[in-house]
């Protein structure tokens, strides 16, 4: 069975996942998703959860967005600091 996943952002206020599997850590200024697609990071600033619903995989954050992107690793190294 495919899993879906979207992202909707309304006027950078509010972003609406689906296929998320899990919280992985956040703070005001940073989330750090599990999707189905892989890990998203969500950027910005008073950023909070506005619902999170595990057994419809549907997450909702709120605040002032300024990125979102998909990462590969979430240890925060870059891929220069890898190579040494």
């Amino acid at each position: 069975m495919k899993q879906e996943h979207t992202v909707k952002m309304d006027g950078r206020k509010t972003i609406e996942l689906t296929g998320v599997q899990q919280v992985e850590r956040f703070d005001s200024s940073e989330f750090l998703l599990q999707t189905v697609m892989g890990k998203l990071k969500v950027k910005g600033s008073g950023l909070k959860m506005k619902h999170f619903d595990t057994v419809n995989k549907k997450a909702a954050i709120e605040g002032r967005i300024s990125s979102f992107l998909y990462v590969e690793s979430s240890t925060g190294m870059s891929l220069f600091r890898r190579s040494k």
